[in-house]
């Protein structure tokens, strides 16, 4: 195979899996924060992921706000979409290599939907501080925001706590995604 096609599958693979998880983890923080389910981001993000979540909840139940189903699926097509990238790029990976791999690019995932969400919530309060969107947003970054809105005074009126959260999850990917990330490849070309 061409060097130019191995990389634009190997591009397409990545791209198509890593948009799919995406969704698949903000569905889960959705249901975690318990979302409206009639809003209509909550409506596509079901619509989106409900054809491969429905049949492993039947198996899968949800604990304590947490989609077990949604969170298995989720580390299943990182596995999957590790495994075809290692075969384009260098063969047959390493099995506990993939499981690192997997979780660290989930952690990953998680930490930067986390911080685009906050990002996003922090410009919106300044520009459109009423809208629905903001409503979802607040409720959706709670888990994170909430210890720092805690802790982080209001200076003048204004809160600044979206800086120490966007500051902390940068750092939890530095110190926790970034070795996990290293030790799954060191393993899985090991």
């Amino acid at each position: 195979m061409s060097n130019t096609l191995n990389s634009g599958l190997l591009f397409l693979i990545k791209t198509l899996f890593d948009l799919y998880l995406t969704v698949l983890v903000i569905r889960i923080i959705l249901v975690y924060v318990k979302a409206n389910y009639f809003d209509p981001i909550t409506q596509f993000v079901v619509k989106l992921t409900d054809f491969l979540v429905k049949p492993l909840r039947r198996i899968l139940p949800t604990i304590r706000n947490f989609e077990l189903s949604s969170i298995v699926l989720t580390l299943i097509l990182e596995i999957i979409k590790f495994v075809l990238l290692a075969m384009l790029a260098f063969g047959a990976p390493n099995f506990v290599g993939l499981l690192l791999l997997a979780l660290g690019d989930t952690l990953n995932l998680i930490i930067q939907i986390f911080f685009y969400a906050i990002l996003i919530q922090a410009v919106l309060t300044w520009v459109q501080p009423g809208s629905w969107l903001n409503h979802l947003l607040y409720q959706f970054t709670a888990p994170v925001m909430q210890p720092f809105q805690r802790i982080t005074p209001r200076i003048g009126g204004i809160d600044i706590s979206p800086i120490p959260a966007l500051i902390t999850l940068q750092l939890l990917n530095i110190i926790l995604v970034a070795p996990l990330m290293a030790a799954g490849f060191g393993t899985s070309l090991g």
